[in-house]
């Protein structure tokens, strides 16, 4: 019973894992998809306020971004054509009020599925006018985005077509993660329940949508922590249920519940029953040999419950990470460079016969949030694409010193000294020089970033027992313990403008050399990251 206790709490926490990556995969498509639907809103906004539009125009641009639908409703919840925004410009009164909507411009969704914690203090999404809303004009679509027109008294909206969302879900949904898991284990059942206590996902898809009311799932749910219990299920048949909530950043996103057979560890009960009695009755030689059975089938116990554990982190970093980017780079990448080159041509080849100024800060203001965009798909791909590590004989000295004269002047203006000791007989080290120096460049931007107010970055290398240890030390202010765990996880980080993949691409360099990486800190005392790599390469 230990050991199933065991294999049913490893698989819950390391399905945590995967679920929650799945949940926040989801969470930043969402916001991806709703970030561009919003970015061709308020271009066809700006393109209505500035020259002539038609539905041919409007045709083309949906066609082009793959859209579902582009409408423009009025304040009654009408059709609205473009041709009417000539009379609107012509009346002065109605001119003033259209500068009056350009300062308070809103923007609501709907079909978003998935979220992500947020501060309590976030602005809230805003609800469509009264006479719109009542038009529902978002039945029939999946997903979507509307904005307050500036350009006539009105809306826009944008919708999305289906087969993105489905796309997203079947790729890197929370139900095909339940599915592959109760596909590999021994289990009854594998589910995910929102904190309604909904049921999201299951093995069992027609259990999707029914509430849980079980009492094991209503304590965790007040407890906030995981429970387990034996059930019984009739004609003596019985199972092993575990219910582990699942946590991102101390918010609940919604519980997870797992049923384990308990066929095998009865029969492997039964049998070893059966052996206790007959080898009482035999010979001290065969009691041994009972012994020595017993030990083999724990010992091949523990080995499959680590093979699963080993299995199913393997699947969460290259599963969930490798189908996310993938996605991310299909989906997103290439609308983002129609976008950019739509909006390069706007800006070049058309000239507004008013507010050029405004125009062109406009075009310049997309142009940066496009790059923008393609530098988080570029961020994702490089932690989810397999590594080529090209490998040659390199000097590790010349490698920090060279660094150290690189970032010598981000250390000057925040008065950082950067030190480099490294003993004159260090031999060489066969590593990809390219990798090693963006590993390490990572590692040396954190440490300066880490001592605003001035401090000394130390830069270390020597061997031991045939590997090469480089340690990189600040005297900044620490990290938190709370956060020592995390910092390698994939999307953590502390910073406003972090992305949290950094430290995540650091580990996979290392790990990919054959080597480890470890960090030490106490708050207000510094921090030191710990590199050790094979000197002479370990194919991996």
């Amino acid at each position: 019973m230990r050991q199933t206790e065991d294999k049913g709490t490893a698989l819950a926490k390391t399905m945590e894992t995967s679920v929650k990556n799945a949940i926040v995969g989801n969470a930043l498509l969402e916001d991806l998809i709703g970030q561009r639907l919003l970015d061709n809103a308020r271009l066809i906004d700006q393109l209505l306020l500035s020259r002539q539009v038609d539905q041919a125009l409007l045709k083309e641009i949906r066609a082009m971004n793959r859209l579902q639908q582009i409408d423009l409703l009025d304040q009654q919840g009408q059709p609205w054509e473009p041709a009417a925004l000539r009379a609107i410009m012509a009346r002065q009164k109605e001119n003033e009020e259209l500068f009056q909507r350009r300062q308070q411009m809103i923007n609501y969704m709907w079909g978003k599925r998935w979220r992500l914690p947020r501060k309590q203090d976030e602005q809230k999404a805003a609800a469509p006018p009264p006479r719109i809303k009542e038009k529902e004009f978002w039945k029939g679509s999946a997903f979507g985005i509307a904005i307050d027109a500036r350009s006539f008294p009105g809306i826009i909206a944008v919708h999305a077509g289906a087969d993105y969302v489905l796309n997203f879900e079947k790729e890197i949904g929370v139900q095909s993660q339940i599915e592959d898991l109760g596909r590999n284990v021994d289990s009854e059942f594998v589910a995910f329940l929102d904190n309604d206590l909904n049921i999201v996902a299951h093995t069992d898809r027609n259990r999707i949508g029914q509430r849980e009311k079980e009492p094991l799932v209503l304590r965790a749910k007040v407890d906030g922590r995981l429970f387990s219990q034996i059930v019984e299920i009739g004609g003596g048949k019985r199972y092993f249920e575990v219910v582990n909530p699942v946590a991102l950043d101390e918010s609940n996103l919604g519980f997870l519940k797992i049923g384990l057979s308990l066929g095998s560890m009865e029969l492997a009960w039964n049998n070893s029953l059966r052996a206790i009695i007959t080898l009482g009755l035999a010979v001290v030689t065969a009691g041994i040999l009972g012994m020595v059975a017993i030990l083999h089938n724990q010992r091949s116990h523990l080995q499959e419950v680590k093979a699963l554990e080993i299995e199913v982190l393997q699947r969460e970093r290259l599963s969930a990470l490798g189908n996310l980017a993938a996605t991310v780079a299909h989906e997103v990448r290439n609308p983002l460079n129609a976008i950019s080159m739509g909006l390069q041509r706007l800006k070049t080849e058309f000239r507004p016969t008013q507010d050029e100024d405004e125009y062109s800060h406009l075009t310049r203001l997309m142009l940066e949030e496009v790059h923008r965009l393609n530098s988080i798909v570029e961020q994702f791909l490089s932690l989810a694409r397999p590594l080529e590590i090209k490998r040659e004989e390199l000097r590790l000295q010349d490698i920090l010193k060279e660094l150290a004269a690189l970032e010598e002047g981000n250390a000057k203006q925040s008065k950082t000294q950067i030190r480099v000791v490294v003993p004159p007989d260090l031999p060489l080290l066969k590593a990809d020089r390219e990798y090693l120096r963006q590993t390490l460049l990572n590692l040396i931007l954190n440490g300066l970033q880490a001592m605003p107010d001035g401090g000394t970055l130390t830069l270390e290398a020597n061997t031991s027992n045939g590997n090469l240890l480089i340690t990189v030390t600040d005297t900044g202010v620490g990290i938190p313990q709370e956060n020592l765990r995390r910092i390698f996880d994939p999307y953590f980080t502390t910073k406003a403008k972090g992305s949290g993949l950094g430290l995540a691409i650091a580990r996979r360099i290392v790990e990919a050399h054959g080597g480890t990486i470890a960090v030490s800190s106490e708050a207000d005392q510094g921090c030191r990251f710990r590199i050790s790599l094979p000197i002479h390469g370990v194919e991996v």
